[in-house]
C-alpha cells in the first residue's frame, strides 16, 4: 500500500448552499477527467468559488501543507462502492463528508484513517 491514494489538479465545478446554515457542497472535477469529488465545506473554514483551480490529495500520512491556506483533515473511510464502473469512497472528516469517485481502483480499506488536503492553486 502506498502513501498517496489519489493526487490531482482539478477545478471547482459548483458550490451550492446546503440546508444546514453556513454549509456548502462543492463539486470538483480533475482536469484529466479521472476523479470527481463532492465535499461538504463550512463557511468558517474555506469556500472555493466555482472555477477555482485546486490540488486534491488523499493520503495515509499527513501531507505537506500551508497553514492557514490549505484545507487539511483526517477522516475515516465509512463507505466504498462501485457506481456503474466508477469507484466511490466516502470519507467522514469529523462529520464533513468527502466523496472521491474515480475510474481507477482506489487502494483503501473500510474504517481506514486517511488525510484529505485541498489546496488552492
Amino acid at each position: 500500500m502506498g502513501n498517496v491514494i489519489a493526487q490531482f489538479r482539478g477545478r471547482v465545478e459548483s458550490v451550492e448552499r446546503e440546508l444546514i446554515p453556513r454549509m456548502f457542497l462543492a463539486r470538483i472535477k480533475s482536469l484529466d477527467g479521472v476523479y470527481e469529488v463532492e465535499m461538504d465545506i463550512h463557511r468558517d473554514l474555506v469556500v472555493y468559488e466555482p472555477g477555482t483551480e485546486v490540488e486534491v490529495t488523499v493520503s495515509r500520512e499527513l501531507p505537506a501543507y500551508k497553514d492557514g491556506e490549505d484545507l487539511v483533515g483526517r477522516g475515516t473511510v465509512v463507505s466504498m462502492k462501485d457506481e456503474g464502473g466508477r469507484k466511490a469512497v466516502l470519507i467522514s472528516l469529523g462529520g464533513l463528508l468527502f466523496i472521491l469517485r474515480s475510474s481507477k481502483e482506489l487502494d483503501v480499506k473500510p474504517t481506514e484513517k486517511l488525510y484529505v488536503k485541498v489546496s488552492k492553486l
